[in-house]
């Protein structure tokens, strides 16, 4: 039998072509709005925005392959940059408008960017990071600033000479051109870049289409940051899809409220953090919004609840990794209801499988890691392919979690496989213990994690924030534990906190939590012997 096999560029189409398709068939329809200087486009309007800032980002020496560096807050310029720099065949690199100037110039100098872009926000930042790291151009979107050029003034005198050349330029894109660098958030160490392709948001898109319902006639509010995959995909992928998406600058609940009156937006995503003042907000009410997302494994337990019964969506839990390129997972509320450690059904653009340590697929029930593969998956870590080689082992994305899968077919997050416990010779998965202690009426928030232990290697150590007006004591946190499960998973110590430290996308920063002093007050009364 023959096997015909179409050129790549047929079967996988660029960004730039997606966006052509849509300001063909719906050049009315409004595909973004700036929620800080109300600023607009339609899809006809961002389509020439991107051909004229794609042949200026030529002009100014961007090249296929070159890496354009992006230190600015969410807004309506930086999403058309993305698309420009997509149409030249150029790759973005979005940084962490968190991080210290020291770490945001390691992660210039690891990508050596020609270009940087930053905002007059962060302008102070960029200037200090540049400092330590060689970036032959600046570009700042709005006002000047000195030693920035105005991103604005690229298009200038933009002619049509300048538009064919961008044209022949765009012409070698599709959608296995590598489109976007992402740092990873680095809890567990240095961050590295995913290098993900063009093709990676259309496949965001299928699986947001098939499990969360998305379509053009939705409108995203995107207040979760660029810099993240969640952030960065969902933006991506809506305009694939063909909808509206209205930025956000900061995460303020008031002003979330405030736009979603103002642009009728029918999708949020939250992530701790923010979730629980926005929908205790009061101006939280029934509205436009018919579905929020949060982060499965991260919310407080009782966030879905309070969105039906405050704002009258619905409320679905979702989790992925930026080597994966999108969502792996997605829970309902009831599901959630029902067990609220179910991570739901794997995404289903996404093939999977959970293996044991030996490399066979693990019964249900018993725990293994999830590898998966799938259109989105990163194409591996900038320049760094022995770490490339060990995560996309035998052509799966190995994402160093530990599940179990359920005989209805849903999958349950034991725990991250980096953050086992060994103690006394047995492992302890710390998510189990903390799925145990979320179910106290006395606890609000929870972080477990191994600490040394002079005896048994290791010991389990609870940081534990009270709910409000409850003051639990470590002894009664221990025997609930102690009621659930093993003796050795029973935290030896409990330390009580305000809050739990994460990052902007949620995780919780455990090696902050496990470098923290172990004290005897910490020590629970009631011991148990692994």
């Amino acid at each position: 039998m023959t096997v015909l096999v179409p050129p790549a560029g047929l079967s996988s189409p660029s960004l730039f072509t997606l966006l052509l398709r849509m300001a063909q068939e719906q050049p009315d329809r409004l595909a973004l709005v700036d929620g800080d200087s109300g600023d607009r486009a339609t899809y006809s309007q961002m389509y020439d925005n991107v051909v004229a800032l794609g042949a200026g980002l030529s002009a100014a020496g961007v090249r296929p392959g070159d890496r354009v560096a992006i230190l600015a807050l969410n807004s309506k310029a930086y999403v058309e940059l993305l698309w420009a720099i997509a149409r030249v065949g150029a790759i973005s690199v979005p940084m962490n408008t968190r991080l210290n100037p020291k770490e945001v110039a390691a992660n210039l100098r690891d990508c050596s960017p020609v270009a940087i872009v930053t905002d007059s926000a962060l302008v102070a930042s960029a200037d200090a990071a540049c400092a330590n790291a060689e970036v032959p151009r600046r570009w700042i979107i709005g006002d000047d600033a000195p030693g920035w050029t105005r991103l604005a003034d690229l298009t200038t005198g933009i002619d049509a000479t300048d538009l064919d050349d961008a044209a022949a330029l765009a012409d070698a894109v599709d959608g296995q051109t590598t489109g976007t660098l992402l740092y990873t958030s680095g809890t567990t160490g240095d961050a590295k870049g995913c290098a993900l392709a063009q093709r990676t948001w259309p496949h965001y898109a299928m699986n947001i289409a098939a499990a969360l319902r998305m379509d053009r006639e939705d409108v995203y509010l995107a207040l979760l940051p660029y810099f993240h995959i969640a952030g960065l995909g969902m933006v991506m992928s809506q305009l694939v899809l063909g909808g509206t998406v209205v930025t956000q600058s900061v995460p303020d609940p008031g002003r979330m409220h405030a736009l979603i009156e103002e642009h009728d937006v029918s999708v949020v995503f939250v992530v701790p953090g923010i979730s629980a003042p926005f929908v205790e907000h009061p101006s939280a009410r029934p509205s436009s919004v018919r579905l929020v997302i949060t982060g499965a494994g991260l919310e407080r337990r009782d966030i879905p609840s309070l969105v039906r019964t405050r704002l009258g969506a619905r409320c679905i839990a979702i989790y992925g990794q930026t080597e994966a390129g999108t969502y792996l997972t997605w829970a309902t509320e009831e599901q959630l209801a029902a067990d609220p450690a179910t991570y739901g059904y794997v995404m289903p653009a996404m093939a999977y499988r959970i293996v044991t340590e030996t490399g066979v697929d693990a019964e249900p029930g018993e725990p293994g890691e999830l590898v998966v593969r799938g259109g989105s998956v990163m194409q591996g870590y900038w320049n760094r392919p022995e770490a490339t080689a060990q995560t996309l082992a035998d052509g799966w994305l190995h994402t160093g979690d530990v599940f179990v899968r359920t005989p209805d077919g849903r999958v349950r997050m034991v725990d991250r496989a980096k953050y086992l416990v060994k103690t006394g010779g047995e492992n302890v998965y710390p998510q189990e213990v903390e799925n145990v202690l979320r179910t106290h009426p006395a606890v609000a928030d929870v972080a477990v994690v191994g600490v040394p232990h002079e005896h048994w290697g290791e010991a389990v150590k609870a940081f534990v924030v009270p709910a409000p007006d409850a003051e639990p004591t470590p002894e009664e946190l221990s025997q609930w534990v102690r009621q659930e499960v093993a003796g050795y998973k029973v935290p030896k110590y409990i330390e009580f906190v305000d809050q739990i430290p994460r990052n902007v996308s949620g995780k919780v920063l455990k090696g902050d939590l496990a470098e923290r002093p172990v004290l005897d007050e910490h020590l629970v009364e009631r011991r148990q012997t692994p």
